[in-house]
């Protein structure tokens, strides 16, 4: 008995420990289970989390792409509406596009021109009269081309690099030249970028080529030869990533270029070495990597993402609450199993955790300013974030999820187009969706989404992710603005013009109507900005805008060309004789008197016409014929209108090939100067000579000044011309002096947009420096053209150039504005008559009348009076009979090369008294 009963509690035990066992195999196991099924489950909803943030950290990325190459395009867009973009214009551009505020992933914005060897001196010389005095292209070397940073934005931070040519390295001629073969955006490979601190940033610069207004840029060979510059932005990657990556995500990015090989093809990274990571860190360690491409400027660039190992905490949690519960399970209960309370426990303990990871995950999406959503093909959206709330205007997610899904589309189609797309494609990306708020207000933003399927391939559900882009469109339009339309006066510009003008001749065309182009020029608006200022200039070409304006109908067109031409489309003309109705009241509109701050300032216009289709039939031939007409009516004394006749082709040909000769007049030293005695009247001694410029020009014999002075006026040579002159004359006096002869005054003319240069005392002392020439027996004759406006500037340049000790001059007077009041406050030392009124001495009484007033006058004011263009003896005893000091003509001497003049001075031959 007593063996049997030992046996029976031996064998009790034995099966207690059974059970025992059998509970704490079978706890382990559940927790076991438990354990696989929260870790997976945590696991695959951190893997979708971090590719949800990671597709749209690439979407953003892109999108900001998106925007900086709209920058680029309107920099372009800016060069192509204008005949010149001025340092005004491009400071103007880059204070509208507010780089810094807006774009700040741009480190620069610049204008780098095409500049070839024979043209470089010329460049300089225009670059430093745009407002920048000290540019000059570096490095100094001897090459075929240039293409030297012209202009920069933001100035402030990056102007040291104006004038640096990136050309100088062949590494950098491979963007250039592939944007202008190819005529789109085009990048660069990654490389270091150096700020003004030092510091070193990674990235690529954007480039776009500039080609001439009307050129041929069908082929790379066309597109090369019509290239003029460039406009590039510098884009640091780590500036340009700045704010993409959400702050609540723990996340490591890389940016490589594909088509670049090693280690210089990383752009960005943010991302450790997969090598030095620990191969295992831990129980229930999650990490998470994404992968994907985006094609950007024409190069492929691959993102990858990686989330840094984190540790399951929820997962190791289960295990201990398994743990926890089987050990005190398996002392407690020695039957079967765990009872189904303690299951129920587990899986509510596990229901609250996966509740912990959903909260998480609104959390970070809340944080978001980018609106995510989820919706089923059946039920409609299921999920939004707050962003997503608020983009349309609903006070939380649940009220918007209740809305039907297309009222929020502005067009409901659309929707349709969406679905469609997901239905046959299974995703989409970047497209452009017009929505609609709960208070009707409508936005723009940019949808991407994705179908989630079954193993079936049946759609579970798709999600997406929505960014508004209205701030982008606004800043779209408002970059078309700065394309298509003149900063200044808010007209349409050269662009824009086109692109009318070319409807209107297709309407013309399609009804058999007429219709005429107007080129307007103003006279003389030149000498506005040289005396006045460009300020006013600036606002005097806004009141004549309004003005042409209130002359024109709402169907016709006025443009802005650029400076001081307007272009102008009438549509539906009857006939000629209405368009010259239309001229005359153009006429009569901008000549009258604008009063621009404290000056009335009075203006007339020359305006060209051509009729379509009577004189042609292509947008070119148009304008091009109205502007050969302008040309005539500006020969024709200005102030008038002229119609296009086919023979004013063949004079606006000459013109240009006569400006094309000039520029190799230049290169080639063509010009050269003639010497002219002024004679003293009283002692019949020379008493000055006057240096007048001349130019043989090749293979054709001289050209009269008459002729190729204006030309050089109004194409701007004759600034370095005229310095030439200067320079050459002072020489030459210098040089007379050297041989003995008595010293004598040398007068040089100087032109209306020399006079006005602030530079012009300082470049005179220089050249008197360089050449050893006393400042006395220097003397400069202006026309009364150059001090029309009685200006503190002008009495200002006046003083300087009497300072320097030079004599000064008042050409041709009489045929000018005439205006007394300079003759008293600015010091002069001579008067000289023109000759129109010299030679009607003893023919017209009033040119005699003028003649003796003129004397008179420089008498009073104790200035010598010298008349010009004396032919005859009667002409020189009328002037001595009346007190002339002194005359210049023919009869004397004409004007003597050089080395003839020497030989006079040494003659000593005078004029019988």
């Amino acid at each position: 008995m007593g063996y049997l009963g030992a046996g029976r509690s031996l064998g009790s035990v034995r099966g207690s420990y059974l059970v025992a066992l059998a509970v704490l195999a079978t706890g382990f196991a559940l927790t076991a289970i438990a354990y696989v099924i929260t870790f997976k489950y945590q696991s695959e909803s951190r893997h979708a989390r971090f590719s949800l943030y990671a597709t749209q950290v690439a979407i953003t990325l892109e999108a900001r792409f998106d925007q900086y190459v709209a920058v680029l395009d309107s920099s372009a867009g800016l060069f192509a509406g204008s005949t010149r973009v001025g340092r005004a214009d491009w400071e103007g551009f880059a204070e509208t596009v507010a780089l810094q505020a807006k774009y700040p992933g741009i480190s620069s914005l610049q204008y780098l021109s095409y500049v070839t060897r024979q043209d470089a001196a010329r460049f300089v010389a225009a670059t430093r009269a745009d407002g920048a005095p000290g540019f000059h292209i570096r490095p100094v070397e001897q090459r075929d081309f240039y293409c030297p940073i012209t202009y920069t934005a933001p100035r402030a931070t990056v102007s040291y690099v104006e004038g640096f040519d990136p050309c100088h390295l062949s590494t950098n001629t491979g963007v250039l030249f592939a944007a202008r073969d190819n005529g789109r955006n085009s990048l660069s490979v990654p490389f270091d970028l150096h700020d003004v601190d030092g510091g070193v940033h990674r990235g690529v610069v954007a480039v776009r080529a500039l080609y001439r207004n009307g050129a041929d840029v069908s082929t790379p060979a066309a597109r090369r030869a019509a290239l003029y510059g460039w406009v590039a932005e510098t884009l640091p990657m780590d500036k340009v990533v700045t704010g993409v990556i959400p702050q609540h995500v723990a996340m490591e990015v890389e940016v490589r270029d594909a088509a670049v090989a090693g280690e210089g093809a990383v752009l960005y990274s943010k991302m450790e070495d997969p090598a030095e990571r620990p191969l295992w860190t831990g129980p229930a360690t999650i990490e998470s990597d994404y992968a994907t491409r985006m094609n950007i400027g024409g190069r492929e660039w691959v993102l990858r993402f990686h989330e840094p190992s984190s540790v399951s905490w929820i997962a190791l949690l289960v295990v201990l609450m398994g743990v926890l519960i089987t050990l005190p399970a398996t002392l407690l209960v020695l039957n079967l199993g765990l009872n189904r309370s303690r299951a129920l426990k587990l899986a509510e303990q596990m229901t609250a955790s996966l509740r912990e990871q959903e909260q998480l995950l609104s959390s970070v999406t809340g944080n978001i300013s980018d609106g995510i959503y989820r919706s089923t093909p059946d039920k409609g959206m299921i999920y939004a974030n707050e962003a997503l709330a608020r983009m349309f205007g609903y006070s939380s997610t649940h009220e918007l999820m209740s809305v039907a899904g297309p009222i929020l589309y502005a067009n409901p189609r659309r929707r349709q187009e969406l679905t469609q797309l997901l239905d046959d494609e299974g995703h989409y990306r970047n497209q452009e969706v017009e929505y609609q708020r709960k208070d009707g207000s409508r936005f723009y933003a940019i949808n991407s989404a994705t179908t989630v399927k079954d193993e079936q391939g049946n759609p579970l559900y798709f999600d997406g992710v929505i960014s508004d882009i209205t701030e982008r469109k606004r800043a779209e339009a408002q970059v078309y603005q700065l394309a298509h339309y003149d900063s200044l006066t808010g007209l349409p510009n050269r662009a824009l013009l086109r692109d009318r003008l070319g409807q209107a001749m297709h309407d013309a065309r399609r009804r058999d109507a007429k219709l005429a182009v107007m080129y307007l020029d103003l006279d003389r608006f030149k000498n506005v900005n040289d005396s006045l200022g460009h300020e006013t200039g600036d606002k005097l070409l806004k009141t004549v805008s309004m003005r042409l304006r209130e002359c024109m109908r709402d169907s016709d067109t006025i443009s802005r060309q650029g400076g001081d031409e307007f272009l102008l489309i009438l549509r539906d003309v009857a006939d000629a004789t209405a368009v010259a109705r239309v001229a005359e009241k153009l006429q009569e509109a901008v000549a009258r008197p604008a009063q621009i701050d404290e000056y009335e300032l009075h203006i007339t216009p020359s305006i060209g016409i051509s009729l379509f289709p009577d004189d042609a039939v292509e947008i070119d031939a148009l304008i091009r014929n109205a502007d050969a007409a302008m040309y005539h009516a500006k020969e024709n004394g200005r102030f008038n209108f002229q119609f296009f006749t086919p023979e004013m082709n063949t004079r606006a040909y000459e013109r240009l090939s006569l400006e094309g000769s000039l520029r190799q007049a230049i290169e080639r030293q063509e010009f050269h100067l003639h010497y002219q005695p002024q004679v003293d009247l009283r002692s019949g001694r020379i008493m000055g000579v006057e240096a007048l410029l001349r130019w043989n020009r090749n293979g054709q014999g001289a050209v009269p000044p008459s002729v190729f002075v204006p030309v050089l006026e109004s194409s701007g040579m004759i600034g370095s011309v005229g310095e030439w002159v200067l320079r050459e004359a002072c020489r030459q006096n210098r040089e007379w002096q050297r041989q003995g002869f008595e010293p004598l005054p040398i007068a040089v003319n100087l032109s209306a947009i020399q006079f006005n240069r602030r530079n012009m005392a300082d470049t005179i002392s220089a050249i008197l420096a360089e050449t050893g020439l006393e400042p006395r027996w220097l003397e400069l004759e202006f026309t009364e053209s150059a001090v029309m406006y009685d200006t503190r500037e002008v009495g200002n340049i006046i003083k300087r150039l009497d300072d320097l000790g030079v004599q000064l001059a008042l050409d041709d007077f009489g045929t000018g504005y005439s205006s007394l009041s300079y003759l008293r406050r600015f010091h002069l030392d001579k008067l000289k008559i023109d000759q129109s009124f010299v030679r009607d001495i003893g023919v017209d009484a009033d040119d005699a009348a003028i003649v003796t007033a003129i004397i008179g006058m420089a008498r009073n004011l104790k200035v010598s009076a010298v008349a010009e263009g004396v032919e005859t003896r009667a002409q020189w005893e009328f002037l001595k009979a009346h007190g002339c000091d002194g005359m210049q003509g023919y009869l004397f001497s004409k004007p003597l090369p050089a080395d003839e003049l020497a030989e006079l001075l040494k003659s000593g031959r005078a004029l019988a008294v």
